[in-house]
């Protein structure tokens, strides 16, 4: 049984992430007046506004889980994103508009969220007990993708956030040093994710975790279109992206479409 505690905290983190999300998408060429920190190009907000809103499809669905086993799904990615988005912000707080509600809004949220999701966990784990493995219903396609995936998105997020510099030679369009380590800690989380996928092995307990990775594929192919003008890459480096993203969207609708025929069979 998921408990009161991470119940509301996924309803309060998924408020969060949604409003995060219209300040970065919708308001994209507005982070100068309604953000922590000043984000150029606009296409970099959208992509960081489109996992915002990712993430908070992910929370919403794990707020209305009645099954500990499915909701834990959703922690240790957020986890990951809370803990390296941290970190990116206390090495470049001096980016941070710290003269206005938004740049202090960030700083507290993040250092409150890594070590109350540890006393929340913690307490939960000690009361639900052990939790029964997976179904081991995930199909093989859907294996093999998403250790591609997770290895793509975990090396290539890791890179950009250890090494902010190679954004020149990774990214399709210019990153400065802390919007590279903000779209890494993102890419790193959603890679886990696909790794804890790999670990459930169960389509029902991986329902919000596909709907979600449906979800990011489709807005950040969205957010390209929009703001495509950004885009400094080749025409290689730009189909290689949308290809991905493309792959992502797929991944997720496939998982969802598994799910739902599973479902029907039993």
């Amino acid at each position: 049984m998921l408990g009161t505690g991470l119940r509301w905290f996924f309803v309060v983190a998924a408020v969060l992430a949604f409003i995060a999300g219209i300040l970065l998408f919708v308001l994209a060429t507005e982070t100068d007046r309604f953000f922590s920190w000043t984000i150029e190009p606009p296409l970099t907000a959208a992509f960081l506004g489109a996992a915002y809103w990712a993430a908070c499809v992910l929370l919403a669905w794990g707020a209305r889980q009645e099954s500990w086993g499915s909701a834990r799904t959703v922690l240790l990615p957020v986890f990951v994103i809370a803990v390296l988005l941290l970190v990116a912000t206390l090495i470049r707080i001096e980016k941070f508009d710290m003269d206005s509600v938004f740049g202090w809004f960030w700083l507290i949220v993040y250092m409150i969220v890594p070590p109350l999701l540890v006393y929340l966990v913690i307490g939960q784990v000690r009361a639900a007990g052990p939790v029964a493995p997976g179904s081991g219903s995930l199909p093989t396609p859907a294996r093999v993708i998403l250790v591609v995936q997770g290895a793509a998105l975990v090396g290539l997020g890791g890179a950009l956030f250890v090494v902010p510099e190679t954004a020149d030679a990774l990214w399709p369009w210019a990153l400065t040093a802390l919007t590279a380590e903000a779209i890494g800690a993102f890419l790193v989380g959603f890679g886990v994710a696909a790794g804890w996928a790999l670990v459930e092995d169960d389509l029902d307990r991986l329902h919000g975790p596909a709907l979600a990775y449906a979800t990011l594929g489709a807005l950040e192919l969205a957010a390209f279109a929009i703001h495509s003008g950004d885009v400094t890459a080749s025409g290689l480096g730009t189909a290689v992206y949308l290809g991905f993203w493309a792959i992502v969207l797929a991944t997720g609708a496939y998982g969802l479409i598994a799910r739902s025929a599973a479902a029907r069979s039993s």
